[in-house]
C-alpha cells in the first residue's frame, strides 16, 4: 500500500473518503496530519497523529513511497499556497475519487477530491486541485480549471466553463454553456444565467455582480 500524508486537519471527511477507497482496493496507509495551527503538533484527531507543520514537507518529498494530499480549504489562496509550497518540493499529490463515482470519459488533473454522491457527464475536464464537495451534479462537456472550489449541491450544466481559483457557493446553479471567469466567486444559491467576469462575485436568483474585482 502507498502511504499518505494529509496537509489540512481541519476537514475531516478527506479520511472517510479515503477508507471508503481502501473498502474496495486498499491503496492507502495514512501517517498523519500536517498542519500549521499553533500548538497541533503532537495531538491526536480520531486516532491520527498531527505530526507537524510544513516544515516536514522536504523530508517527506523525498521519500518515493509518500504521497501528500492538499487538504487545505479555508480559502482558495490557502489552499493555493499550499499547492504551490507542495509543488515545489516536487511532492506526490494524487487525487482521490470516492469509487462510486462513474469516471468514464472524464478527464482528472492531480490533487482533486471528488466524494460520494457526485455525478459527472461524459466530455468533463477537471483541472488540478479542485475541491467537489457531496452532491454536485457536472453535465456533460463541462471544463473546470485548477484550484476551482464546488459548493455542496452544485449544478453545472453542459458546456458550462468554470475558471481557474472560482468559488462556486453551496447549491448554486450554473446554467448550460455559461462561463464563470477566473477567479470569480458565485454565492450559495444563486443562478448563473450569463457569463460572469473574472474576479466578480455574483448573488441571488438570477444571479447579480455583488462586488467587483480588482483589475490587478
Amino acid at each position: 500500500m502507498k502511504q499518505m500524508v494529509i496537509y489540512g486537519a481541519a476537514y475531516f471527511d478527506v479520511v472517510k473518503l479515503i477508507d471508503a477507497i481502501n473498502r474496495v482496493s486498499p491503496t492507502w496507509t495514512l501517517l498523519g496530519f500536517l498542519d500549521d495551527t499553533p500548538d497541533f503538533k503532537g495531538r491526536i484527531l480520531h486516532g491520527i497523529p498531527i505530526l507537524g507543520g510544513r516544515e516536514l514537507v522536504p523530508d517527506f518529498a523525498r521519500r518515493e513511497e509518500v504521497y501528500v494530499f492538499n487538504n487545505v480549504n479555508g480559502s482558495r489562496a490557502g489552499h493555493r499556497h499550499v499547492a504551490d509550497l507542495l509543488s515545489a518540493h516536487q511532492c506526490r499529490t494524487p487525487s482521490l475519487i470516492h469509487p462510486g463515482v462513474d469516471l468514464n470519459y472524464v478527464t482528472v488533473g492531480d490533487g482533486c477530491i471528488i466524494p460520494e454522491g457526485v455525478v459527472i457527464g461524459a466530455n468533463v475536464v477537471i483541472g488540478s486541485q479542485v475541491t467537489i464537495r457531496y452532491g454536485c451534479v457536472i453535465s456533460h462537456d463541462v471544463t473546470i480549471g485548477d484550484h476551482v472550489l464546488l459548493g455542496p449541491g452544485v449544478t453545472l450544466g453542459g458546456r458550462s466553463m468554470i475558471g481557474e481559483g472560482c468559488l462556486v457557493g453551496a447549491g448554486a446553479t450554473i446554467l448550460l454553456e455559461t462561463t464563470v471567469g477566473e477567479y470569480s466567486t458565485v454565492g450559495a444559491g444563486a443562478v448563473v444565467v450569463k457569463n460572469v467576469p473574472a474576479r466578480e462575485t455574483v448573488a441571488g436568483v438570477p444571479a447579480r455582480v455583488f462586488r467587483k474585482g480588482d483589475p490587478s
